[in-house]
């Protein structure tokens, strides 16, 4: 049989509503800072969406004049996000863009919907108020340089390859909330099977627009109280009252052991398992005994040949919608067992919003920062605990607790379950 490689992580990147460094992010989380703030968006004040985990207008503006090139053409949030995580993950793991090992380094990356500019669907309606296929044939260029039609799935992962030369494997991944925890999954078997010596690895997403707020609204997932921003997103709370949305991304790279010692580079943890499951059950609500979070995560724990008691942290799903957090805590019952009271759980949608496909991207880059530096960031706004979510969620502040190894999960709408195990690196 062929050995398997092992696989660490060398370089992370964020952007998240708490700013573009990864220390700043994690100093923030850690003392428990909220980015969750009222919607700005034009015309906010009639949404009844009125809270949300936007990149503050400076960030943004930074990240543009980073990438002034792709500006004029792209447009498109989520694109320029993961750029700027991928730029700043392969800086932090010093990788040079060596032509030699180009063809050996690869991405996977994770992608939500487009989207779907209310300019462009009233643009191209006849007078009977039905879509006009003949006018969009003549007019297609004159759509949004920000609209679905001119924005693949695979964009994010494209540009990043073509900006960094990075011309092996690559993934784009679009299964709901669970896209960039399943990234991270497919990079780590591409390189443990010798496909690949190193692969960018997360995910972009901004839903952040009139039909991507109303879509979670219809769907009755999302938080619609105009009261206090920062204390809406209550995971694990017997107020919670539905999902906030925010944007932006989260970057690892992945790097076969020996390629990352021989250049010597610094690594953050050891990536040790990945598993994937499917509820099969409802497009939108988790199977109600929590069945394939289960299966994810039991299947993660065969992968890394890891026992039910090496596990101190999980960073949860979390979402903070009455049937994915009660069903969460449900299937680490069964997962764990009687060791599932010593376990140390967070959510970071708590401080950060849910960033839809992109949301196991800065989840998995706090996760290994928690292994690697044995401190948990708390789930905050649990005032009001739900008898029914009785673990430990880590919620009066931060806490120093030797981690030897940590999941991270991400339960998407459709069923798409995908649970990442990483443990401490040991030479």
């Amino acid at each position: 049989m062929t050995v398997k490689k092992k696989v660490v992580v060398t370089g992370l990147g964020l952007a998240t509503p708490l700013g573009l460094d990864v220390e700043e992010n994690w100093e923030k989380v850690l003392a428990g800072e909220s980015g969750i703030s009222r919607l700005a968006y034009p015309g906010a004040e009639k949404s009844p969406v009125q809270a949300v985990g936007e990149i503050k207008e400076e960030n943004w503006n930074k990240i543009k004049e980073e990438f002034k090139e792709y500006v004029s053409c792209e447009g498109e949030r989520r694109t320029l996000f993961g750029l700027w995580t991928a730029k700043s993950a392969l800086n932090d793991a010093g990788v040079n863009q060596d032509k030699k090992y180009s063809n050996r380094f690869g991405v996977a990356f994770a992608a939500g919907l487009g989207i779907t500019r209310l300019e462009d669907v009233q643009n191209f309606m006849n007078k009977n108020g039905e879509f006009d296929c003949d006018q969009f044939s003549k007019k297609y260029k004159n759509a949004h340089k920000e609209s679905i039609v001119k924005n693949n799935s695979n964009r994010a992962a494209s540009l990043i390859a073509r900006k960094f030369s990075l011309k092996g494997a690559n993934y784009t991944i679009t299964s709901a909330c669970a896209s960039a925890t399943q990234a991270v999954g497919i990079a780590y078997k591409t390189i443990q099977r010798g496909d690949a010596d190193l692969m960018v690895a997360g995910g972009a997403d901004s839903m952040i627009n009139p039909i991507g707020l109303v879509f979670f609204v219809l769907l009755q997932a999302a938080c619609v109280s105009s009261s206090n921003s920062h204390g809406l997103c209550r995971p694990f709370d017997r107020k919670r009252s539905g999902l906030v949305m925010g944007e932006g991304a989260g970057t690892a790279i992945l790097e076969e052991e020996s390629h990352a010692l021989k250049r010597g580079a610094k690594i953050y943890a050891e990536v040790a398992g990945y598993g994937s499951s499917m509820d099969a059950f409802q497009v939108t609500a988790p199977h109600p005994k929590g069945n394939g979070a289960e299966l994810s995560m039991n299947a993660a724990l065969k992968d890394a040949h890891m026992k039910i008691d090496e596990i101190d942290y999980i960073n949860a799903h979390g979402t903070s919608t009455k049937l994915n957090d009660s069903t969460e805590t449900l299937a680490i019952k069964k997962v764990f067992k009687e060791n599932a009271n010593g376990i140390s759980i967070s959510s970071s949608k708590s401080l950060i919003g849910h960033f839809i496909a992109a949301s196991g991207g800065p989840e998995f880059v706090f996760t290994v920062l928690s292994v690697e530096r044995d401190e948990i960031h708390p789930t905050i706004n649990i005032t009001n605990p739900d008898p029914k979510c009785d673990l430990d969620y880590v919620s009066s502040g931060k806490r120093k607790r030797h981690v030897r190894a940590a999941i991270s999960n991400s339960f998407g709408f459709g069923g798409q379950n995908a649970t990442i195990v990483v443990k401490k690196y040991r030479a």
